[in-house]
């Protein structure tokens, strides 16, 4: 076993805090057991696992009244997620759902504990419904039905009060109406009233329950954030920024709002006294990237606030802010040896024109102790498309940066962060332009004599891997091998295939079956691969219901049949990607081979 690359797998991470009491919280952890449930006494340090066995887990949230976990999990790789609680004073989860064939997202917990708010698409696979269930008895009841796909919770989406849900239907990116339930009657409308196509996100209710914050897109290119008042009906834009605002939080005595702005990649936090309107000039956290895809939380007493910070030499980790101290520290210990410390990066930021004058920007990780010159390169093209690379810290990144190679992670046309308009300049006929924009990278590379000539690879996961099967055939001449990981293959079964619930909102952003058939097929891969020449990677999850394995199927069928270097792995017991630390090791251990062995 490559037990370098598995120091760099299974160092500490800790994430994704909420508070139980005003002295403790509870976080998941993964280390080189896994990733597990823990909580931590702040009064005395001391921390202790309260889930031990490895789980696929999306999210926790706890109730702070009464100290109990909430959690998702499912099995396999399927994201049938089922909800289950942990009490405060118990070892044994109790499970909340049991429909193994359906996904479960929690809303939220009523201010006694007694009842949930979740969605589900356990009625119809092809839409998620609001119900509530009695934890005590067991009672579902179904709040609201729907006909159209996503329905899903937005964050801290049940009002404090008990009475409220909030929840999006997803369509794009920017077309992502928010919708608020009434839990007894069913009353439903949307926020603000009106059919504007638009994205209106992550809620954070005042504690009386009369109103939140969001973020919104409207009239700008921007993510704004504004207030919405539940008595009149109306939104009012309360803070602005040059980029996209990207997470909330209101503290429990409604005082303080926290805002993360994502600041060409970085996320700068920022600290509002909503009594005087002013910004607070507290202490701020190091250069990094703060509570991606996770909760930012207020302490249930005073003005601590737990959030976690990566960057590309820090493994993500909980700080903990304190406004009325004006302090801030580090929750999570350090842990990288010595020897590890000094071969991690942080990326360098970069940008380049591509092939029509788009500038386009990128973040490149150098060895230690060289210099950017005549390099060999992996392109890390991420996934969505609708995402974003950031300097956060990748283990295997940071491993194959310390193995010499240097790894270029551009965000082409299409990748959120940069505005609107940037987002959606691949969308349906202008996919290919993505593609386009990494011949440009390339090319770019080489000019500066960052590349070495015929020393690139180019590698990504889910859209990312379909980037990369895209790039191998339509450019072939570029790359020494390539690395699919549940990458499309052809765009067409990919939209027949994939879950009912998700096919609409991917039209929105590929093409419609019924009007862009053609189109789909003349801009994925599977058009142009007879023209791979170079070595390919696929690795792919038996049970992923995003991408189906049989993308990964017909890729590698095609290749053997035209006798072209292909090797395939695919993991039984996974989805979409790798979770499992024992896959990740076995996979990235053979991803490492793979590459060394052609670069």
């Amino acid at each position: 076993m490559n037990e370098k690359l598995k120091r760099f797998l299974t160092m500490t991470v800790e994430r994704s805090p909420v508070w139980l009491d005003e002295h403790s919280f509870s976080y998941l952890r993964s280390d080189e057991q896994g990733t597990h449930i823990w909580e931590m006494n702040l009064d005395t340090n001391e921390k202790w696992c309260r889930l031990p066995q490895e789980l696929r887990l999306f999210r926790i949230s706890a109730q702070p009244t009464t100290g109990d976990i909430l959690y998702g999990t499912d099995e396999s790789g399927s994201e049938c997620e089922q909800l289950y609680v942990l009490g405060r004073n118990t070892t044994a989860p109790k499970a909340l759902t049991n429909k193994t064939d359906a996904r479960h997202f929690l809303a939220g917990l009523s201010p006694d504990g007694k009842t949930i708010a979740y969605a589900s698409n356990k009625r119809c696979t092809r839409t998620f419904d609001i119900w509530k269930k009695n934890i005590e008895t067991g009672e579902d009841i179904l709040v609201k039905q729907h006909s159209d796909n996503y329905n899903w919770p937005a964050d801290d989406s049940m009002s404090p009060d008990g009475k409220w849900v909030l929840y999006n239907k997803l369509k794009g990116e920017s077309d992502n109406a928010l919708w608020i339930t009434n839990v007894d009657s069913g009353e439903s409308f949307r926020v603000p009233g009106d059919d504007r196509i638009s994205a209106e996100t992550n809620p954070a209710w005042r504690h009386d329950s009369k109103g939140f914050y969001l973020l919104s897109n409207r009239d700008s290119e921007f993510l704004r954030v504004w207030y919405y008042d539940l008595n009149t009906k109306q939104m009012t834009v309360a803070f602005s920024y040059d980029w996209d605002a990207d997470r909330l939080a209101l503290s429990a005595d409604d005082r303080y709002l926290a805002v993360v702005v994502n600041e060409e990649g970085y996320g700068t936090l920022h600290l509002y006294d909503l009594a005087t309107g002013t910004e607070l000039n507290t202490v701020r956290p190091p250069n990094g990237v703060l509570a991606e895809h996770q909760q930012v939380s207020w302490s249930p007493k005073g003005h601590k606030l737990l959030f976690t910070l990566t960057s590309g030499k820090r493994p993500e980790g909980i700080w903990l802010l304190d406004v009325d101290q004006d302090t801030l520290r580090r929750i999570s210990d350090d842990p990288m040896l010595p020897e590890e410390a000094a071969v991690v990066v942080e990326p360098l930021e970069g940008s380049y024109t591509s092939f029509d004058g788009l500038e386009v920007p990128y973040w490149l990780f150098v060895p230690a102790g060289k210099k950017p010159e005549n390099l060999s390169v992996v392109v890390e093209i991420h996934g969505g498309p609708e995402g974003q690379e950031r300097p956060a810290f990748n283990a295997f990144i940071q491993y194959l940066v310390s193995e010499g190679f240097a790894v270029c992670a551009p965000n082409v046309r299409g990748s959120t962060g940069y505005g609107h308009t940037y987002t959606h300049l691949d969308d349906v006929g202008k996919r290919l332009d993505s593609v386009r924009d990494i011949d440009s990278l390339v090319d770019h590379l080489i000019k500066a004599g960052i590349a070495c000539p015929g020393k690139l690879a180019v590698s990504g996961t889910s859209y990312g891997g379909f980037m990369t099967l895209s790039c191998a055939s339509r450019y072939p001449h570029l790359w020494a091998c390539a690395v699919d990981t549940v990458g499309m293959y052809n765009l067409v079964t990919f939209l027949e295939n994939t879950a009912e619930y998700r096919r609409h909102h991917r039209e929105s952003e590929y093409g419609t079956l019924e009007h862009d058939r053609e189109l789909l097929f003349n801009v994925s891969p599977a058009a142009k691969i007879m023209d791979i020449t170079a070595p390919l990677m696929v690795v792919q999850g038996r049970n992923d219901p995003r991408v189906p394995v049989t993308e990964a199927e017909q890729a590698v069928a095609a290749l053997r049949k035209m006798g072209r270097t292909v090797e395939y792995i695919c993991y039984d017991d996974e989805g979409h990607g790798v979770a499992y630390l024992k896959n990740k090791i076995d996979c990235y251990s053979k991803v490492a081979a793979f590459l060394k062995k052609y670069l």
